[in-house]
């Protein structure tokens, strides 16, 4: 028997040419692929810094135009003294300027670089201290719960109100009101869901009240001028808050330092009314810069919009509007070069070098504004 066998095939593999080629190739393709990748996670990035900046902007104007509508804000319209043109509005209060001037000053703002009250923090870069260059500004308004009077006894210093089941205390700075005339004085004894009586005595207290007597014009004598509020006068309890920019608590995403949106508000603590601890409401901000909208009178239109350092001291209450501007940046460094951008933040000039300067880094910052008028003052509302 024969066999035949077949011849071996020679096989062939890559020639080295062959493979540098392939391996080239390869690595064109990955380098394309890592190209798109970097770039979809850049952009990423930045659509992801960009939203997250822009709610924290709307955050913050919303915060802030909530307090800033409601300046001055009286449950009445007080009728015009035919003597003095002025409102018939009585602060019995023993400290009735800055934090208390609730009739003379609602709103009132205070520049950067300037000179600041004490309830302001102090400039500083430790956490809750002002930040150099920023802008603040302090409002008084009544607060949302309203009561109606159900009857007033003058001469003893009793007010009832509608209900037991409130929220006054002793101590707490209350604001009463009808169509004729307004007050603004200290509880001197309150029993919330107890009974529905607030007494409001001269002496006691923290500031105090100098009478007893919420009539108008003030006389600051142990009866006072005379006045009962009937039972078409409303009660609330006057707030006090202030706004601010201050240094962080926390660092942002890359760990580079950050400032925040401070709010302090009074607080009735053991009988002294004072501003409790700062309050973090929104990090990420550079600066805060306003201009105030000034009229001839609290029921006029804005004639200028003018800094906090150019309205005078007898202008505070002609104030009708506010224009906030404030520089945020985004969490993380999401530019590929320092930003070196020139920002005009309602009318102050911001750079990277300069007298108001922002960090030199990578981080890519936008302007947010808003003019928010304030309800009770304007055109819009005309004098009683």
């Amino acid at each position: 028997m024969k066999y035949s066998l077949s011849p071996i095939r020679k096989l062939s593999g890559f020639t080295l040419i062959e493979l540098m080629i392939a391996i080239s190739i390869s690595v064109i393709l990955l380098n394309g692929v890592l190209q798109i990748f970097q770039s979809s996670k850049q952009s990423y990035r930045m659509a992801d810094n960009l939203g997250r900046t822009q709610e924290n902007a709307r955050y913050a104007l919303s915060v802030l135009a909530q307090d800033i509508r409601q300046v001055g804000f009286l449950p009445c319209r007080v009728a015009i003294d035919k003597n003095s043109g002025d409102s018939k509005v009585s602060n019995v209060l023993n400290n009735n300027t800055n934090e208390f001037d609730f009739f003379g000053a609602p709103i009132i703002g205070f520049e950067g670089g300037g000179v600041f009250p004490a309830e302001f923090q102090g400039e500083g870069t430790t956490a809750g201290t002002r930040l150099a260059g920023s802008d603040g500004f302090r409002i008084l308004r009544g607060d949302g719960n309203v009561y109606s009077v159900v009857q007033h006894n003058a001469p003893s210093a009793q007010l009832k109100i509608n209900t037991v089941n409130h929220n006054i205390n002793p101590n707490d700075i209350l604001l009463v009101c009808d169509t004729e005339s307004a007050a603004i004085f200290q509880a001197t004894n309150a029993s919330p869901g107890t009974n529905n009586t607030i007494v409001h005595n001269g002496g006691a207290g923290s500031p105090g009240n100098c009478t007893k007597g919420l009539g108008f014009p003030v006389s600051c004598t142990a009866n006072g001028t005379p006045k009962s509020f009937g039972p078409d006068s409303q009660v609330v309890k006057f707030s006090s808050s202030i706004y601010y920019i201050g240094a962080s608590l926390a660092t942002d995403g890359d760990a580079l330092p950050t400032n925040s949106l401070y709010r302090r508000q009074q607080v009735n603590t053991g009988g002294n009314v004072q501003f409790g601890a700062p309050q973090e409401l929104v990090q990420g901000i550079e600066t805060m810069q306003i201009l105030y909208g000034v009229a001839l009178s609290p029921s006029g239109s804005a004639v200028r919009y003018v800094p906090a350092d150019a309205v005078a001291a007898n202008e505070w209450a002609n104030v009708v509007s506010v224009r906030v501007g404030l520089l945020f940046h985004t969490p993380e460094e999401v530019s590929t070069a320092v930003d070196t951008t020139t920002y005009n933040v309602a009318g102050t000039i911001m750079t990277s070098t300069g007298a108001n300067s922002y960090p030199a880094d990578r981080r890519q910052r936008y302007i947010f504004s808003e003019t928010i008028k304030i309800r009770n003052r304007g055109a819009s509302v005309a004098a009683p």
